[in-house]
């Protein structure tokens, strides 16, 4: 008995040795920073450096809410004349980029209307209400279809201004960035084969760069 823990010992001393300094993930969702899964995860970098356009997705990006500043358009800009005439290989790639955001996008959307994380979402909302009806913007009323009723982002400066203030001190910034990169964290964790699938298709649109890719990129004003 005493020789076969001794054998036991020794055989399980290097198993525990691996299973301490093996890293718990190699490059998934999980290790992203919350303000670059667009660039990280989807490739919105090398696609706005390509087609030189704004990075798109900026949907997945998740930071604290801004009423000041409009937010940056979800598609960059990207696409159009250049995309028209891009090798089909560059075409498709960025097709299946779009495709799988255009999902996660939506199951998102789901997920934070449905059950608990809906309650979460509207009690952190009641929050920012209250804050808005103490520096004396009506709450809409409870019929009102969320805060988009208080009409942010539509040319009152007052208004944006206030929401922007409240959301720093009342936390509802702080709250709505954590359950949102949460929750979509959770998403992206369904697509974790599909999103490193997506990481292999980098070199096919950097080719798109290349003067030999068939594409003219003096059409658009891009250097050869």
């Amino acid at each position: 008995m005493g020789v076969t823990r001794v054998v036991l010992s020794v055989l399980l001393i290097p198993l525990a040795g691996c299973a301490a300094s093996k890293p718990a993930t190699d490059f998934t969702y999980q290790d992203v920073p919350a303000t670059r899964i667009a660039d990280q995860l989807f490739l919105a970098g090398t696609i706005a450096a390509v087609e030189d356009c704004d990075p798109p997705f900026s949907d997945l990006n998740v930071g604290r809410p801004n009423f000041v500043s409009p937010p940056v358009p979800v598609d960059g800009g990207c696409g159009g004349s250049f995309r028209a005439s891009a090798p089909w290989e560059y075409v498709d790639a960025v097709n299946r980029i779009t495709a799988l955001h255009d999902t996660v996008v939506r199951e998102w959307e789901v997920l934070l209307a449905s059950g608990p994380e809906a309650a979460e979402r509207r009690a952190t909302e009641t929050t920012l209400r209250h804050c808005l009806d103490r520096a004396g913007f009506t709450n809409p009323g409870p019929d009102a279809p969320g805060l988009d009723a208080y009409g942010f982002g539509k040319g009152d400066r007052a208004l944006d201004n206030a929401a922007q203030r409240c959301s720093d001190e009342s936390g509802y910034g702080d709250r709505t960035a954590v359950q949102r990169l949460r929750t979509l964290q959770s998403v992206l964790g369904r697509h974790e084969s599909e999103i490193s699938s997506i990481a292999k298709l980098k070199p096919v649109l950097e080719r798109a760069a290349q003067p030999d890719s068939g594409t003219d990129r003096t059409r658009f004003g891009l250097p050869q």
